[in-house]
């Protein structure tokens, strides 16, 4: 008796646990799930990769974020060698680059870091486009 008791707790607590960390059908959801005040805004031509135009986003602190779905992951690093030869020729601040399956995130933040790309824990949302990207 005191085993299936035992169990059945257990069960309880990775059921909870489980549950309470959202799951998402599309990045859209995710990147809508991270503030209240995000507006989904126009990307302009030039910032195609690969014929794909990125869907962008801004965050109520100005930030940016751009998300590129290239349909397949083979197109999505073809995308991403296109923007890193294409950022070299930039000696400012660089984007967090994040990739989840076909897609291709970058986070414009405006974080004034010693580095090129800041780090996730400089900025105030590097680690919730993460977590968001992750529970898709």
């Amino acid at each position: 008796m005191k085993k299936n008791l035992f169990f059945t707790f257990i069960s309880f607590l990775f059921l909870i646990a489980c549950s309470s960390q959202p799951k998402y059908s599309n990045v859209n959801e995710a990147m809508m799930s991270l503030e209240k005040n995000i507006t989904q805004i126009e990307s302009p031509d030039d910032q195609m990769l690969e014929g794909i135009k990125p869907v962008s986003y801004k965050l109520s602190n100005k930030e940016i974020i751009e998300v590129y779905d290239f349909g397949s992951e083979e197109k999505r690093e073809a995308g991403k060698k296109q923007f890193e030869e294409s950022i070299q020729l930039l000696s400012s601040h660089a984007p967090i680059i994040y990739q989840s399956g076909n897609y291709l995130v970058l986070y414009y933040s405006l974080v004034d870091s010693k580095t090129q790309t800041p780090k996730l824990n400089e900025t105030e949302f590097g680690v919730k486009i993460e977590k968001a990207l992750n529970s898709m």
